[in-house]
């Protein structure tokens, strides 16, 4: 069994993973649609790192490593040239590489990465932080390089072997053989993905949006340590069954992407490293900003376990200081009581803010490859809007949205439309600073585009003034002034919306979102998310119901096969359209759940 350079990056954030991923243990990523999403624009970005090299030629039978690496040494012996996809072995150590140039008795390993750089800004070597170190925000892809390196120079040490790192420069702009609908994405009945490019590749060449960096310093700085880690690796693999580094369990196993529901009893990777500490609900590691407590330098989860305890009320409560403090105490005592708590301020709070309250979600997306010629690589596209709006108390709840559908750049209509609707006057909720930042950006860009509208520039200076009182974080709120049981350590959306739809049937009962109002076979409530219905798209159902699928959805619609097929065209836009409305309405729901609350503690939590 071999340690291949994606079994390494594993390993390095946690030894005992590489055990479950090559046993294969189920995994949150075996679906996780954000993951899948970055890796489609991965795809895009290699496309045209490749489309670079004129010469090179794509080297097949990946499936048979041993034989893959004959053909990799034996077009290394004709001569110069570039391959992709070259496969190296050596012992067990196995790296596949993006791009693979000889030149003479010098190999030049070129890594491709969707991350980027600004070079206008970044100086000469991006990597690097002001003291000259390697920057944590790199180091990962560095140590793949690296491990990359090492492989090449041990199989083939006949040669000179020089690494680099191929990522995407935000000062270059698109030009319209750079934008994303040059490039389609094609999906083989083994799932693997191919990339097929519709433009001029001439002009793609001249025009491209990559930069090439010289890493050998960075590779010699990391080589003693990858290669040690590597080779440790490596032997586990080497036994039947295979070894399982000693787990090291502790506060970082929060996000482990193998701590599966406690319902799934075989192969639960989580499960098997923690033992009976796995069973306790709420976990320790479900208290909010469980990596604070003790200060960053402590591991207070890890010392629990150690005393054989893992369960949310061991935490001590001399350890919870700082400024997550006040939310992780109200967690304990709301959890530990089995109730809810609303602040007795918080109505009052509420009341103060001036009628019309516009509630608002905005939709969009950062891609490597710009949606539009002259956007920038990861310059924000908007592409949709929803609100609600109640304009005096008791008033009926109004609803209104903006989804583009013209193949232009959309964020300025996305603004005119939005600063249409909710004016100057009255309190604009959101949830988080998404909302505020993507206003900013937009402000921005039309210095950066010279587009003269002078109201328009006006009301977004307004808006995103610090301290505008018209805006209204509801998230902030939440953490300030809200917690339910349900909601565990976090303050999504997602969370809180659940927590008080079981709990305030006043809300369900609401002409806005009764229409939310399901039940599953068993006649629990379900979350309003899981009643977004499925639209057929070709032969399949499709429902949006997280940020990362509406932007999926938008570039289908837009850029994808799709757009000119009118009947699948509209069902993607409704699907877009009743995910974006249900993120408002969610908001709506949590206010008038807070309002109705008013000044004292709520019932049982499990109702």
């Amino acid at each position: 069994m071999n340690l291949t350079k994606s079994d390494f990056k594993v390993a390095r954030t946690c030894p005992t993973k590489l055990y479950y991923k090559k046993l294969r243990y189920p995994s949150l990523n075996d679906d996780n649609p954000y993951l899948e999403f970055l890796a489609d624009g991965g795809y895009m970005v290699e496309k045209m790192a490749k489309l670079l090299f004129p010469d090179g030629r794509e080297l097949k039978d990946w499936e048979n490593s041993e034989q893959a690496f004959k053909e990799t040494g034996l077009a290394l012996k004709t001569g110069d040239g570039t391959l992709f996809e070259a496969t190296v072995l050596h012992k067990t150590l196995l790296a596949r590489i993006d791009i693979l140039c000889r030149e003479s008795d010098t190999l030049k390993l070129i890594e491709v990465k969707s991350s980027s750089i600004y070079s206008d800004t970044d100086g000469l070597n991006p990597f690097r932080g002001k003291k000259g170190g390697i920057s944590s925000e790199w180091l990962p892809y560095l140590e793949d390089v690296t491990f990359q390196t090492i492989v090449l120079r041990r199989a083939f040490p006949q040669f000179k072997v020089v690494p680099f790192l191929c990522v995407v420069d935000k000062a270059k702009s698109a030009t319209a053989n750079v934008t994303f609908d040059k490039f389609r994405l094609r999906r083989a009945d083994d799932w693997r993905t191919s990339v097929e490019y519709l433009g001029d590749v001439e002009k793609l060449r001249k025009e491209h949006v990559l930069v090439i960096v010289d890493v050998s310093g960075e590779v010699e700085e990391l080589k003693a340590e990858v290669e040690i880690a590597a080779d440790k690796f490596a032997a586990t693999l080497q036994s039947n069954p295979i070894d399982k580094i000693v787990p090291e369990i502790g506060k970082k196993c929060k996000s482990c992407e193998y701590r599966l529901p406690q319902e799934i009893t075989v192969k639960n990777g989580f499960r098997e490293c923690w033992g009976t500490l796995a069973d306790p609900e709420p976990h320790a590691l479900d208290l909010y900003r469980v990596d604070l407590v003790g200060g960053k330098n402590r591991d207070a989860v890890a010392e629990l376990a150690a005393k054989g305890l893992a369960r949310l009320a061991d935490m001590p409560l001399e350890l919870l200081s700082g400024v997550s403090a006040v939310r992780q105490h109200l967690q304990l005592k709301c959890t530990a009581a089995g109730r809810e708590q609303v602040d007795p301020g918080l109505k009052n709070l509420l009341s103060s803010h001036p009628y019309p309250l516009q509630f608002i979600d905005f939709e969009g997306s950062r891609l490597a490859i710009p949606y539009h010629e002259g956007m920038h690589p990861y310059e924000q596209a908007s592409f949709q809007w929803s609100c609600h709006t109640i304009r005096a108390p008791g008033a009926e709840i109004e609803h209104s949205e903006w989804l583009n559908t013209d193949d232009a750049f959309p964020n300025f209509e996305f603004a005119r439309t939005l600063k249409n609707r909710i004016g100057n006057e009255g309190t604009v909720y959101i949830w988080s600073h998404y909302e505020v930042a993507i206003l900013r950006e937009i402000r921005e860009q039309m210095a950066k585009y010279g587009k003269e509208e002078p109201d328009l520039a006006k009301w977004l200076d307004a808006m995103i003034a610090d301290g505008n009182p018209r805006i209204v974080d509801l998230c902030a709120l939440a953490k300030d002034h809200y917690f339910h049981p349900a909601m565990k350590g976090s303050l999504s959306i997602k969370y809180v919306l659940p927590a008080v739809w079981k709990t305030d049937a006043n809300v369900r009962s609401n002409p806005l979102l009764q229409g939310y109002v399901r039940s599953d076979e068993q006649g629990n409530l379900l979350n309003p998310y899981a009643t977004l219905p499925s639209l057929p798209i070709g032969n399949e159902e499709e429902v949006v119901k997280e940020g990362t699928g509406a932007m999926r959805v938008y570039q289908e619609m837009m850029f994808g096969r799709a757009r000119l097929d009118a009947s699948v065209r509209e069902n993607y836009r409704k699907l877009l359209l009743q995910y974006c409305k249900l993120d408002t309405a969610a908001m709506v729901a949590i206010w008038m759940h807070w309002v109705n609350a008013g000044a004292r503690t709520t019932g049982s939590a499990t109702k």
